[in-house]
Protein backbone atom coordinates (compact mmCIF):
# COMPACT_ATOMS: atom_id res chain seq x y z
CA UNK A 1 0.00 0.00 0.00
CA UNK A 2 1.55 3.25 -1.08
CA UNK A 3 1.82 6.31 1.03
CA UNK A 4 0.23 9.27 -0.71
CA UNK A 5 1.40 12.81 -0.37
CA UNK A 6 -0.24 15.44 1.75
CA UNK A 7 -2.34 16.60 -1.20
CA UNK A 8 -3.74 13.12 -1.76
CA UNK A 9 -4.59 12.76 1.95
CA UNK A 10 -6.35 16.12 2.00
CA UNK A 11 -8.26 15.19 -1.16
CA UNK A 12 -9.34 11.90 0.43
CA UNK A 13 -10.46 13.76 3.57
CA UNK A 14 -12.39 16.26 1.42
CA UNK A 15 -14.26 13.46 -0.38
CA UNK A 16 -14.88 11.59 2.88
CA UNK A 17 -16.52 14.71 4.36
CA UNK A 18 -18.81 15.02 1.35
CA UNK A 19 -17.13 17.92 -0.47
CA UNK A 20 -17.35 16.34 -3.91
CA UNK A 21 -19.75 15.98 -6.83
CA UNK A 22 -20.35 12.28 -6.42
CA UNK A 23 -23.20 11.21 -8.71
CA UNK A 24 -24.17 8.43 -6.29
CA UNK A 25 -25.00 10.80 -3.46
CA UNK A 26 -28.72 11.25 -2.98
CA UNK A 27 -30.48 14.45 -1.94
CA UNK A 28 -30.97 13.04 1.54
CA UNK A 29 -27.20 12.46 1.81
CA UNK A 30 -26.50 16.05 0.84
CA UNK A 31 -29.18 17.33 3.25
CA UNK A 32 -27.72 15.29 6.11
CA UNK A 33 -24.24 16.55 5.31
CA UNK A 34 -25.42 20.18 5.19
CA UNK A 35 -27.40 19.94 8.42
CA UNK A 36 -24.44 18.23 10.11
CA UNK A 37 -22.14 21.00 8.95
CA UNK A 38 -24.56 23.67 10.25
CA UNK A 39 -24.90 21.85 13.59
CA UNK A 40 -21.12 21.62 13.87
CA UNK A 41 -20.73 25.36 13.22
CA UNK A 42 -23.55 26.13 15.65
CA UNK A 43 -21.97 23.90 18.27
CA UNK A 44 -18.64 25.70 17.92
CA UNK A 45 -20.27 29.11 18.33
CA UNK A 46 -22.59 28.16 21.21
CA UNK A 47 -19.89 26.15 23.01
CA UNK A 48 -17.44 29.03 22.90
CA UNK A 49 -20.03 31.55 24.15
CA UNK A 50 -21.33 29.28 26.91
CA UNK A 51 -17.89 28.19 28.10
CA UNK A 52 -16.62 31.78 28.27
CA UNK A 53 -19.70 32.88 30.24
CA UNK A 54 -19.48 29.92 32.64
CA UNK A 55 -15.74 30.48 33.15
CA UNK A 56 -16.27 34.17 33.89
CA UNK A 57 -19.03 33.48 36.41
CA UNK A 58 -17.26 30.63 38.23
CA UNK A 59 -13.89 32.38 38.28
CA UNK A 60 -15.43 35.65 39.52
CA UNK A 61 -17.34 33.88 42.30
CA UNK A 62 -14.21 31.95 43.28
CA UNK A 63 -12.05 35.07 43.47
CA UNK A 64 -14.68 36.88 45.55
CA UNK A 65 -14.80 33.88 47.92
CA UNK A 66 -10.98 33.85 48.12
CA UNK A 67 -10.90 37.53 49.12
CA UNK A 68 -13.77 37.22 51.59
CA UNK A 69 -12.31 34.15 53.30
CA UNK A 70 -8.78 35.59 53.38
CA UNK A 71 -10.16 38.72 55.05
CA UNK A 72 -12.44 37.01 57.57
CA UNK A 73 -10.89 33.65 58.49
CA UNK A 74 -8.08 33.47 61.06
CA UNK A 75 -6.06 30.44 62.05
CA UNK A 76 -6.60 29.53 65.70
CA UNK A 77 -5.42 26.81 68.02
CA UNK A 78 -8.50 25.31 69.63
CA UNK A 79 -9.12 22.69 72.29
CA UNK A 80 -11.78 20.03 71.76
CA UNK A 81 -14.29 20.14 74.63
CA UNK A 82 -16.85 17.68 73.23
CA UNK A 83 -17.11 15.22 70.38
CA UNK A 84 -20.21 13.28 69.39
CA UNK A 85 -20.62 10.78 66.53
CA UNK A 86 -23.45 11.54 64.11
CA UNK A 87 -24.65 10.09 60.83
CA UNK A 88 -23.19 13.02 58.86
CA UNK A 89 -19.81 12.90 60.62
CA UNK A 90 -18.54 13.93 64.03
CA UNK A 91 -19.99 16.96 65.83
CA UNK A 92 -17.04 18.65 67.56
CA UNK A 93 -17.24 21.52 70.04
CA UNK A 94 -14.06 23.56 70.54
CA UNK A 95 -12.89 26.57 72.53
CA UNK A 96 -10.17 29.09 71.67
CA UNK A 97 -8.98 32.57 72.45
CA UNK A 98 -9.49 35.11 69.65
CA UNK A 99 -7.26 38.08 68.73
CA UNK A 100 -8.98 40.35 71.28
CA UNK A 101 -8.35 37.88 74.10
CA UNK A 102 -11.99 36.79 74.41
CA UNK A 103 -12.76 33.14 74.99
CA UNK A 104 -14.86 31.66 72.15
CA UNK A 105 -16.76 28.39 71.81
CA UNK A 106 -18.20 26.95 68.62
CA UNK A 107 -19.02 23.65 66.99
CA UNK A 108 -18.52 22.16 63.57
CA UNK A 109 -19.05 18.85 61.77
CA UNK A 110 -16.06 16.93 60.46
CA UNK A 111 -15.09 13.48 59.24
CA UNK A 112 -11.68 13.77 60.89
CA UNK A 113 -11.13 12.19 64.26
CA UNK A 114 -11.05 14.57 67.21
CA UNK A 115 -10.80 13.40 70.81
CA UNK A 116 -11.77 15.51 73.83
CA UNK A 117 -8.77 17.50 75.01
CA UNK A 118 -6.99 17.44 71.62
CA UNK A 119 -5.41 20.65 70.33
CA UNK A 120 -6.42 21.43 66.72
CA UNK A 121 -5.45 24.13 64.22
CA UNK A 122 -8.74 25.46 62.85
CA UNK A 123 -10.03 28.46 60.93
CA UNK A 124 -12.40 30.81 62.76
CA UNK A 125 -14.54 33.50 61.20
CA UNK A 126 -17.91 35.25 61.50
CA UNK A 127 -19.75 32.12 60.33
CA UNK A 128 -18.12 29.94 63.00
CA UNK A 129 -15.19 27.56 62.98
CA UNK A 130 -14.09 24.97 60.45
CA UNK A 131 -11.16 22.68 59.71
CA UNK A 132 -10.80 23.72 56.04
CA UNK A 133 -8.34 26.52 55.23
CA UNK A 134 -9.46 29.55 53.19
CA UNK A 135 -10.07 28.96 49.50
CA UNK A 136 -6.91 28.97 47.40
CA UNK A 137 -6.49 30.42 43.94
CA UNK A 138 -5.51 26.96 42.65
CA UNK A 139 -8.94 25.67 43.70
CA UNK A 140 -10.61 28.59 41.93
CA UNK A 141 -8.70 27.81 38.73
CA UNK A 142 -9.43 24.08 38.93
CA UNK A 143 -13.14 24.70 39.63
CA UNK A 144 -13.27 27.09 36.67
CA UNK A 145 -11.67 24.51 34.37
CA UNK A 146 -14.01 21.75 35.60
CA UNK A 147 -17.15 23.83 35.11
CA UNK A 148 -15.95 25.02 31.72
CA UNK A 149 -15.33 21.43 30.58
CA UNK A 150 -18.76 20.48 31.91
CA UNK A 151 -20.37 23.30 29.93
CA UNK A 152 -18.51 22.25 26.78
CA UNK A 153 -19.61 18.64 27.29
CA UNK A 154 -23.24 19.68 27.82
CA UNK A 155 -23.28 21.77 24.64
CA UNK A 156 -21.49 19.05 22.68
CA UNK A 157 -23.90 16.37 23.87
CA UNK A 158 -26.88 18.55 23.02
CA UNK A 159 -25.71 19.21 19.47
CA UNK A 160 -24.57 15.59 19.10
CA UNK A 161 -28.04 14.44 20.14
CA UNK A 162 -29.62 16.78 17.60
CA UNK A 163 -27.37 15.37 14.88
CA UNK A 164 -28.29 11.81 15.90
CA UNK A 165 -31.98 12.69 15.48
CA UNK A 166 -31.27 14.17 12.04
CA UNK A 167 -29.22 11.12 11.08
CA UNK A 168 -31.96 8.75 12.25
CA UNK A 169 -34.54 10.61 10.16
CA UNK A 170 -32.24 10.63 7.12
CA UNK A 171 -31.55 6.91 7.54
CA UNK A 172 -35.29 6.27 7.63
CA UNK A 173 -35.76 8.29 4.42
CA UNK A 174 -32.88 6.42 2.76
CA UNK A 175 -34.42 3.08 3.72
CA UNK A 176 -37.83 4.11 2.39
CA UNK A 177 -36.32 5.23 -0.92
CA UNK A 178 -34.21 2.09 -1.13
CA UNK A 179 -37.31 -0.09 -0.58
CA UNK A 180 -39.23 1.90 -3.21
CA UNK A 181 -36.39 1.46 -5.69
CA UNK A 182 -36.33 -2.30 -5.10
CA UNK A 183 -40.11 -2.47 -5.42
CA UNK A 184 -39.87 -0.62 -8.75
CA UNK A 185 -37.21 -3.07 -9.91
CA UNK A 186 -39.43 -6.06 -9.01
CA UNK A 187 -42.21 -4.76 -11.27
CA UNK A 188 -40.05 -5.11 -14.34
CA UNK A 189 -40.05 -8.59 -15.73
CA UNK A 190 -36.78 -10.04 -16.83
CA UNK A 191 -36.65 -12.69 -19.47
CA UNK A 192 -39.25 -14.24 -21.84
Amino acid sequence: MGTGGIGERLNRLRRCCGFDRNELRRDVDRAQWLIGLLLLAGCAVVASLVSVRVAQDVYGAGVRTEHREAATLRKVEATVTAAKEEVSGRQVTVTWTDATGARRTAGYVTWRGAAVGARLHLWAGPEGVRDEPPRTHARTVSDTAAYELGALAAVGLTFGGLYMLVRRRCDRLRDERWDAAWAGLDRHSIGP
